[in-house]
C-alpha cells in the first residue's frame, strides 16, 4: 500500500473531475483501502465547501500540504510510529479546514452557511428580458415573462434551480454538482452545457433545445422515462397527452430571441399568438377554433405589433382587431388586447 507522505497528485485530479484514464486508475487502486477511502470522503467534504464560497482561490493548498509532510515526518520519530503513520494520514485534514476557518472568521462569515443562504427570484415583464449570472458563473439569459429561482450559494452535490418560462443557460462545468433546472412537469440536468428551456406553466408545449455538451431530461412521458439529447435537437413535451418527442433543429433559430429576433417555422398558430402577446405585452386572443391549425412561418426583427399582425394577414386566411391600451389607476397601461379570427373573404393559398 503506498505510503501517505504525501497526497498523490492523480488523486487530487481525480477529485477535481479532471484526472486522465491513468490516473482514474491510480485513484481506483489507491481507494481500495479503507484508510484511504476515509481519506477521501473527509476531501470531499471540505472541497464542497470550498467549491461553493470559492475559497480554495484565497487558500494555499501546496503549503497545506507541505505542512502535512512536516507533521508526517515529524510523527515518524514517535516510538508507536506505525499507529502514528496512520494518524498522519489525515493531519491535512485539520491543516486545510484551518485555512478555511480563518478565512471565514477574517470575513465575518462564522455564521451557519446554510443558514445565510436565501432564495433569490428574477422576474422579467412582458416585452423585456435580462441577462445574468448564476452564482456558480453560469450564464442566463432570460426571456420576457419569465421566473427563474435560485439560492444565493449553492450548497451540497447539486446546483439546482426553478424556471416558470423561458431561458438560455451556458452551464459552468463541474462534474461534481450537476446543474438541475425545475419546472412545471420536467427536471433538466446538465453539467458543461449549453441549452435554451421554454417551460412558461400555461402552454401546451415545452421544449428542451440543446446548442452543446449534452442533457438529460428526467419526468418524460406517461411512465416518467428519462430522455438524453444530443446537439441540435429538441425534446417536445405535451402537457397535455404527456407525449415526448425529439426533433432535429436549426438552434440558432430558437436562441435568436437573444438578440431581438423571433423566427418561426411551421409554428402553429396558438404558439405564435403566445409568443407575440409576451414579446409585446399584449393579450392575443384566437376566438375562431377553425384557424387553430394554421400554421406560420416567418421572422420579425424591428417590426412594430401592428406591422407584424399587418403581415400575418398576409400569410393566413385571418381578420383581427386591436383595442387601445387604457391608463390604470396606477397610472401604468393595460394591455393590447388584439382578437384573431377566420376571415372568409381572405384569398390565399395554404399549401
Amino acid at each position: 500500500m503506498e505510503t501517505h507522505d504525501h497526497i498523490p497528485e492523480y488523486l487530487m485530479a481525480y477529485l477535481g473531475g479532471e484526472a486522465s484514464e491513468e490516473q482514474t486508475q491510480l485513484a481506483a487502486e489507491w481507494l481500495k483501502s479503507p484508510e484511504n477511502n476515509e481519506i477521501f470522503s473527509q476531501l470531499k467534504k471540505i472541497e464542497s465547501l470550498t467549491s461553493d464560497l470559492q475559497l480554495l482561490k484565497n487558500f494555499n493548498v501546496q503549503e497545506g500540504k507541505q505542512k502535512v509532510r512536516r507533521k508526517y515526518r515529524y510523527n515518524q520519530l514517535i516510538t508507536f510510529s506505525g499507529w502514528m503513520q496512520r494518524i498522519a494520514a489525515v493531519l491535512f485534514i485539520p491543516v486545510l479546514l484551518g485555512g478555511v476557518w480563518s478565512y471565514i472568521q477574517k470575513n465575518n462569515l462564522q455564521k451557519d452557511l446554510f443558514g445565510l443562504m436565501v432564495t433569490q427570484e428574477i422576474i422579467t415583464q412582458p416585452g423585456t428580458k435580462t441577462h445574468l449570472f448564476l452564482p456558480d458563473s453560469t450564464e442566463v439569459w432570460l426571456n420576457a415573462s419569465s421566473t427563474l429561482r435560485f439560492p444565493s450559494a449553492f450548497a451540497g452535490n447539486e446546483r439546482r434551480i426553478e424556471l416558470d418560462g423561458e431561458a438560455f443557460f451556458k452551464v459552468f462545468k463541474n462534474k461534481r454538482k450537476p446543474f438541475i433546472v425545475n419546472s412545471r412537469f420536467q427536471e433538466i440536468e446538465a453539467v458543461g452545457t449549453a441549452f435554451n428551456l421554454s417551460a412558461y406553466s400555461g402552454d401546451l408545449k415545452f421544449s428542451t433545445t440543446l446548442a452543446e455538451g449534452k442533457v438529460k431530461v428526467n419526468n418524460c412521458g406517461k411512465t416518467d422515462k428519462i430522455m438524453f439529447l444530443e446537439p441540435g435537437e429538441q425534446l417536445n413535451y405535451n402537457t397535455q397527452n404527456k407525449i415526448c418527442k425529439i426533433q432535429n433543429v436549426r438552434v440558432e433559430d430558437v436562441i435568436a430571441w437573444r438578440d431581438g429576433v423571433l423566427i418561426f417555422n411551421k409554428t402553429p398558430f396558438p404558439e405564435v399568438a403566445a409568443k407575440l402577446g409576451r414579446w409585446f405585452n399584449a393579450d392575443i386572443q384566437i376566438t375562431d377554433q377553425s384557424i387553430i391549425n394554421y400554421r406560420f412561418t416567418g421572422t420579425f426583427t424591428s417590426e412594430s405589433l401592428d406591422q407584424v399582425m399587418e403581415l400575418l394577414t398576409l400569410s393566413a386566411p385571418i381578420d383581427y382587431s386591436i383595442s387601445k391600451r387604457k391608463i390604470l389607476e396606477n397610472k401604468s397601461f393595460s394591455k393590447q388586447k388584439i382578437k384573431i379570427w377566420k376571415d372568409p373573404h381572405a384569398k390565399i393559398n395554404l399549401k
